[in-house]
């Protein structure tokens, strides 16, 4: 089980950490510290407050890692955290929220000079900036919808106008200031242990007003934070798996030919009849991409695919991201074929306009309870309903949008070609869930997946991954030999929606999931285990091969 050390200034920061974890059991460590250590986690924290500024930080650090190294428990990862002020709490970081540093920054280590301030690595000396992993950032951002940016550590509060003015000049990425940070991440460096920064904001640099402060708000939202960290690191306790080599030549006349996987018989393969899919295979579906396996194809929708994975009834199935904690042992995501993207998420549907605090206590009509649009849904509700919603009522997705025009609901969850044909049944949109996604995270929206049985082998699955990719590029190349298959099994749609459709789906996520691809799916079911939506992922749950 990974360790992880968790450093605060002040025992209010220590006990909101420790109120995420359940009871914390305290040790006392050489020089006086009390450390708390939790249990019943996918991951250990013990959680020290070692006192306000960096040089207290770095002592109490040091002094824990060398504790546990000695006694042959040896931390995986430190983080610095606590509450902090925002440089821009009217939109990048407001008051209550979060933000995890992608760099921790000593903001007045160096020296005053008739010219200004000279950091100490002009002078010379040291380094005046620490980054954290990039991937364990991206993770614990999208775990805990956190902002990510500069975090910059003072000796001195800032208590003035001008002096965020200048700090802000010097460091123009900066999001919060806290005084801890860098002697954590010196102190974690010395030790060579990876460190992170996990701040909320409770004021604005400046002038310090108190009755502006929103410590109890900050503090709350630290404890939010932690509870979806653990989750967060044992997803990304392995690095995410490579891709196969995406082919950047594919042209009509020259199709990437990928190598022929050992299978004899016709794959099984399940997705639904939507644009996107039939666009993304309709080359490998008819036999047009050289070398690929044999597919016997059956159309069903999303919620039914769903089912056939959870009963291991299919060689590769379209499925939704949130089925994937259910059925990842027996099925590997494949990297490319599936649905993610921006501007394109779900969207909540009423009679009338109104505003999320409408929905409390309201009956919710959705498509399914085990999709990603429920997740988002489930998420933006916690987050932004107060109270939840009422009941969930499950109905088939074309019913849905006829049930809130005809009153039996008080709203719809909808998703696909009805962003763009709700308004004929009268409705509006009360919230975009994806929109919500990707300005909590950053990320993109991750819609379908691609599976495969693990039992096919990784030769098998290989070249299944690049056949699809090669399908994908095929169709792009190519827009209309997919056509007569695309409006074929596009139910009476307007060509023209079907367009829109596709423009929308699929993209360069349709080709290769990538980092920030795969960062959206581990921080979408991270988050979702937070809430207790969907089971946690093991720590090598999305390996491809």
């Amino acid at each position: 089980m990974m360790r992880v050390l968790v450093v605060t200034a002040v025992a209010a920061e220590r006990d909101a950490v420790c109120a995420a974890a359940g009871p914390c059991d305290g040790t006392t460590l050489p020089g006086g510290h009390e450390l708390r250590r939790t249990a019943g986690l996918p991951v250990a924290l013990d959680v020290l407050a070692a006192g306000v500024g960096p040089a207290a930080a770095a002592a109490g650090t040091a002094t824990a890692l060398t504790a546990a190294a000695l006694a042959g428990e040896p931390y995986g990862l430190v983080v610095s955290a606590g509450i902090g002020g925002s440089f821009s709490p009217g939109s990048g970081a407001p008051l209550g929220s979060v933000v995890v540093a992608d760099a921790i920054v000593a903001a007045d280590l160096g020296a005053e000079t008739p010219d200004g301030f000279v950091p100490v690595t002009e002078l010379g000396f040291g380094t005046v900036v620490h980054r954290p992993d990039p991937a364990l950032v991206r993770a614990a951002a999208a775990a805990a919808g956190a902002a990510v940016g500069t975090v910059v550590t003072v000796s001195t509060v800032t208590g003035s106008a001008a002096r965020a003015a200048e700090l802000a000049e010097r460091h123009p990425g900066a999001l919060v200031e806290a005084m801890e940070g860098f002697g954590v991440a010196e102190a974690a460096a010395a030790h060579g242990v990876p460190v992170l920064e996990i701040r909320t904001v409770s004021n604005a640099v400046g002038p310090r007003d108190r009755a502006a402060w929103r410590i109890g708000d900050a503090l709350t939202a630290l404890t939010g934070a932690f509870r979806t960290l653990p989750g967060a690191l044992t997803a990304t306790a392995a690095p995410a798996p490579e891709p196969p080599p995406r082919s950047t030549s594919l042209t009509r006349g020259d199709p990437h030919v990928p190598e022929e996987a050992p299978v004899t018989r016709p794959l099984n393969i399940a997705y639904s009849p939507c644009p996107n899919d039939t666009f993304v295979f309709d080359a490998l579906a008819h036999g047009r991409v050289p070398g690929a396996p044999e597919l016997e194809v059956t159309f069903a929708d999303i919620d039914i695919t769903n089912g056939m994975a959870e009963r291991g009834e299919f060689d590769v199935l379209k499925v939704s991201y949130a089925v994937l904690p259910w059925v990842l042992e027996e099925y590997a995501l494949l990297p490319c074929g599936g649905a993610l993207g921006r501007g394109c998420g779900p969207l909540v549907l009423t009679r009338e306009p109104g505003a999320a605090v409408d929905l409390a206590g309201k009956t919710v009509a959705v498509p399914s309870e085990r999709s990603t649009a429920y997740l988002l849904f489930r998420l933006w509700a916690a987050a932004e309903v107060p109270g939840g919603v009422g009941e969930i009522v499950v109905l088939p997705f074309h019913e849905i949008m006829p049930a809130v025009r005809d009153g039996k609901v008080d709203a719809g969850l909808v998703i696909h070609e009805a962003r763009f044909t709700y308004q004929n049944y009268g409705l509006s949109c009360l919230a975009d869930m994806g929109e919500h996604w990707e300005h909590t995270t950053g990320l993109p929206i991750p819609l379908g997946a691609i599976i495969a049985k693990r039992s096919l082998g990784e030769r098998a699955l290989r070249g299944l991954a690049a056949s699809i990719r090669s399908s994908v590029l095929m169709a792009w190349d190519d827009p209309e030999a997919s056509r007569p298959y695309v409006l074929e099994h596009a139910q009476e749609m307007d060509p023209k929606v079907a367009d829109q459709h596709i423009g929308l789906y699929v993209n360069e996520f349709t080709a290769d999931l990538g980092e920030d691809g795969y960062a959206a799916v581990r921080g979408l079911l991270t988050r979702a285990a937070a809430e207790g939506l969907v089971p946690p992922l093991g720590r090598d749950a999305l390996s491809f091969v």
